[in-house]
C-alpha cells in the first residue's frame, strides 16, 4: 500500500482546491525529483480518453447470483449464502435485462438478480440492433471509466434503444445517456469520490446519501427541457446528478445505487426500473 510521509498535506490540499485535480507520481526508490516530475507531466490527462473499450467483457454472458445474505451464517463449506431472488409467480426471473458493460460492478449485477432480473452482460461495443434481439425486457447502461465524448458508438446505440426498451444509466452510464438526449458533458474541476455526498430528489424533495466515483458531468443546461427533466442535483457543487425522459422510459443518475457497503438511500431506483418495465410489459 503505497503511502507518504513528511509533506504538509494541507498545503498540497490547499492547492488541488486552487488549480483543481492534477496528474502525481508517488515513487518508493531515490529517483531525482526532476524525473518523477517529467514521468507525472508525460502522463495522459483524462479528457479525451476512451477506456470503456479497454475494460469491457470480450464477450456476453449470462448472470444469476444475487446479493450475500450477510445475515446468514457462512456454511461449513463457506459458499456465501446469496438472498432470495424476487420472482415472478412460477418462480422464475420476471425480467430479461440486457446490461451494456462499460467498467460494470458485480454488485449491480447481483442487485438487478435481486429485483427479480436475468440479466445478459453484453461487451459495450455491442450494438442496439444485437442487444434487442436478445429480446430484453429492459437495458441497463453501467458506470465506467474515462471521458464519455469518444464512446460515440454507445451514444448512437442509446439513440436507436430510445423507446424500444426502458432503459436505467448509472454513472458513466448517466452521461451517455446526456449526450443522446443531445447534451453535453465536461471534466469537473474536482472530481467526486467516495461515500456521503448529499444529492437532492427533486421529485420528492428528499436528500440521499451516496456514493460517487466520477470526474465528468452532464450540463444541465444543455439539455433539451422539452424532452428532459432534471431530477436529482448535487448539494455540494449543485452539478446535475440525475434526469429522466418526459415520454419515453429512460432514466438515469450520477451515484452508484448499488453501492456496497453503502449508503443504501439509493436502492429504490432498482424499484423504479423494475416498475418501469413491467408498465411497458402491459
Amino acid at each position: 500500500m503505497p503511502a507518504i510521509s513528511e509533506i504538509d498535506t494541507r498545503a498540497l490540499v490547499r492547492h488541488l482546491r486552487e488549480v483543481g485535480a492534477l496528474r502525481g507520481v508517488v515513487a518508493t526508490d531515490d529517483t531525482a525529483a526532476e524525473q518523477l516530475i517529467a514521468e507525472a507531466r508525460a502522463l495522459p490527462t483524462m479528457a479525451g480518453q476512451e477506456l470503456a473499450s479497454r475494460v469491457t467483457s470480450p464477450k456476453p454472458y449470462r448472470w444469476s447470483r444475487g446479493s450475500i445474505d450477510l445475515s446468514s451464517p457462512v456454511p461449513a463449506d463457506k459458499t456465501p449464502i446469496e438472498r432470495k431472488r424476487a420472482a415472478g409467480p412460477e418462480g422464475n426471473s420476471r425480467y430479461h435485462v440486457v446490461a451494456y458493460d462499460f467498467g460494470i460492478k458485480q454488485n449491480i449485477l447481483r442487485l438487478l438478480v435481486d429485483y427479480g432480473c436475468d440479466v445478459t452482460v453484453v461487451p459495450a461495443q455491442t450494438s442496439a440492433e444485437d442487444a434487442l434481439a436478445l429480446k430484453p425486457d429492459g437495458v441497463f447502461l453501467s458506470n465506467g471509466p474515462g471521458d464519455p465524448e469518444p464512446i460515440g458508438y454507445a451514444v448512437a446505440n442509446i439513440r436507436k434503444l430510445l423507446g424500444c426498451v426502458p432503459i436505467f444509466g448509472i454513472c458513466l452510464g448517466h452521461q451517455l445517456c446526456g449526450l443522446a438526449l443531445g447534451g453535453r458533458t465536461f471534466k469537473l474541476k474536482f472530481g467526486h469520490h467516495g461515500a456521503n455526498h448529499p444529492v437532492k430528489n427533486l421529485l420528492t424533495q428528499k436528500i440521499e446519501i451516496t456514493s460517487q466515483n466520477h470526474g465528468f458531468c452532464v450540463d444541465p443546461d444543455s439539455l433539451p427541457s422539452s424532452d428532459v427533466e432534471i431530477t436529482h442535483v448535487n448539494l455540494n457543487d449543485h452539478t446535475n446528478e440525475g434526469m429522466r425522459h418526459r415520454s419515453l422510459p429512460l432514466f438515469s443518475v450520477q451515484y452508484h445505487p448499488e453501492a456496497s457497503p453503502g449508503p443504501h438511500d439509493a436502492r429504490y431506483l432498482f424499484d423504479q426500473f423494475t416498475a418501469m418495465m413491467n408498465e411497458a410489459n402491459r
